[in-house]
């Protein structure tokens, strides 16, 4: 303010300089009134005193020149006040670049930098199951399947986890799993504990529509697979998706991945993707490890290839329709024997508060095979139907038999092969359509997620949430040759069992966190022993399913 001061009484002095010497311009040259202006300009430029030329002093009052002197004044402090508010914004834009925003959305704790180049996200995910088995109490004379599975309780998922972004071109996914019956660790037999690491890796998305993983993920792949478990219409997948985590998919995976995703690539509203993975064992287990004696080789680290390809043919931003290909070749089983390794294709009731198998082939000596699928999703506003048909085959080694192709006992004698699928549909009773997901940085790539609750649930409010009905027909077989006998030429048969399941259900979505499933599932197993008896483990039962389940 001094400084403005000095200015201003020097523009004050230029001003009266210019007044007295007013009297003699007619006898001033040209270059000395000049000169004057050009000292009134260079004493205060930012300042305008007049439009043309300035009165002289003689002309003025003192109340004049006194009102002149105190706009000189007003000019001079809102130049300063702007200059000062100038330096605060900037000090403001300085300080959030590099400060953290913290947010709170849909019940999920965000932590991003404030140029969002680094990201922080907090999830949490839990399911409580309960399942009541209704078998019949009596069986035809010769059954020797299960009879008594056990109902009750189980936390099927407890995730706690984190990710996020490094530097805007690098992506993060942690997660723990506590859930399972035996609160996680490693599976033992018939047991329901998952592995406590499920998901750990990085991801490189530097190049726009691409992805490149790796770690312990979880791969794109097959139609339900691709859904989150936290999504899905039903309890539990199907058989068929859950088989396929035998030929490399499914989560907890070691591996590499490598993804492009991209809408409107063929033509306006379609969303094409691809996905190609290499992944080897699961973790929380040593099968495949292992250095191997003798004539044993074995040792080696289970591993696969496999990928998928999915097309949006047709959105409207509400509905959409897409399908989707995959397939995964067994490159080695893993395993320690002669024989390098086995397969066993199996799986439970749609329930996994039981760990018991209805149907199962039951380890098949075979280091290699493949599988391959077709699927199709899509909602016409609140409808959604799915749907998806598989074919498993597995390399059976010769064993101890003799034949023109069994010169080594690891040598391929024939390809089992088994089938199975599953139609599916809901109807959102409160209007709601399921949202799609174009792009992701998990494997929800071209998938279906949750309804969206437009009211959610309040007593308060009068306002009951989102309401789902929901139906689904499926059938399994690894029945294969059930009638061959084996012999010194041939291995016999497979009797794996066929399993037909009709479950009707209802889903109550209380709002964007918190979901209820009630599923009633009607379950019908055709399973023999023996060829002598193709009935003797066949049944029918009936077992409501009901979940409470959190996501964030």
């Amino acid at each position: 303010m001094r400084i403005g001061k000095i200015v201003l009484m020097s523009g004050v002095a230029v001003i009266a300089m210019a007044a007295a010497a007013g009297a003699q311009a007619a006898n001033t040259p040209a270059d000395t009134t000049a000169a004057s202006k050009k000292a009134i300009d260079l004493a205060d430029k930012p300042l305008v005193l007049a439009q043309n030329s300035a009165p002289s002093a003689s002309t003025m009052s003192n109340a004049e020149l006194s009102a002149r002197v105190q706009a000189l004044e007003d000019a001079l402090s809102s130049r300063d006040e702007r200059a000062t508010a100038d330096r605060t914004r900037l000090s403001t834009l300085e300080q959030s670049y590099n400060s953290a925003v913290w947010t709170f959305d849909n019940g999920r704790p965000s932590f991003a930098s404030g140029d969002g180049r680094f990201t922080f996200n907090v999830r949490m995910r839990f399911q409580t199951d309960y399942a009541d088995f209704m078998q019949d109490s009596t069986h035809p004379t010769g059954f020797n399947g299960p009879n008594d599975l056990g109902s009750g309780a189980v936390m099927r998922r407890a995730y706690i986890g984190f990710d996020g972004k490094v530097y805007k071109d690098f992506a993060y996914d942690v997660r723990l799993n506590f859930g399972g019956s035996n609160g996680g660790g490693a599976t033992p037999a018939g047991n329901e504990g998952d592995p406590l690491l499920n998901r750990i890796y990085l991801s490189y998305i530097g190049i726009p529509n691409w992805h490149f993983s790796v770690g312990v993920l979880e791969p794109v792949f097959a139609g339900e697979l691709s859904q989150s478990s936290s999504a899905l219409p039903f309890i539990e997948r199907t058989e068929i998706d859950n088989i396929a985590s035998q030929y490399g998919a499914g989560d907890t995976r070691r591996g590499i991945e490598i993804g492009w995703s991209k809408t409107d690539t063929l033509w306006a509203g379609d969303h094409l993707a691809f996905t190609g993975s290499f992944t080897g064992g699961t973790t929380g287990t040593s099968t495949g490890h292992g250095s191997g004696t003798g004539t044993a080789p074995g040792g080696d680290e289970q591993s696969q290839v496999l990928g998928r390809v999915s097309e949006r043919l047709w959105s409207n931003g509400i509905s959409n329709i897409q399908i989707g290909a995959n397939f995964a070749k067994l490159l080695y089983t893993g395993g320690t024997g002669a024989g390098g390794g086995f397969v066993n294709l199996q799986d439970r009731p749609q329930m996994r508060v039981d760990g018991t198998r209805l149907i199962s082939t039951g380890n098949i000596a075979a280091k290699t095979g493949d599988m391959y699928s077709f699927d199709f999703q899509g909602n016409l506003d609140n409808f959604y139907l799915a749907g998806e048909w598989a074919n498993f085959n597995v390399d059976r080694q010769c064993g101890t038999i003799v034949s023109p192709t069994c010169v080594r006992t690891t040598d391929v004698i024939d390809h089992p092969s088994f089938e199975g699928w599953y139609i599916e549909g809901t109807w959102i009773l409160t209007g709601e359509a399921k949202p799609y997901t174009t792009q992701a940085i998990n494997n929800e790539v071209g998938a279906f997620g949750n309804p969206i609750p437009s009211r959610p649930f309040s007593l308060d409010g009068e306002s009951w949430g989102t309401w789902e009905l929901t139906a689904r027909y499926s059938d399994m077989n690894l029945n294969w040759h059930q009638t061959q006998i084996a012999n010194t030429t041939q291995l016999g048969g497979i009797l794996g069992g066929d399993e037909r399941i009709v479950t009707l259900g209802v889903n109550w979505y209380l709002n964007r966190n918190v979901k209820l499933q009630v599923n009633d599932m009607i379950v019908k197993v055709k399973r023999g022993s023996s060829v002598a008896n193709l009935n003797s483990m066949s049944q029918d039962l009936n077992i409501l399913g009901v979940r409470l389940a959190f996501a964030n």
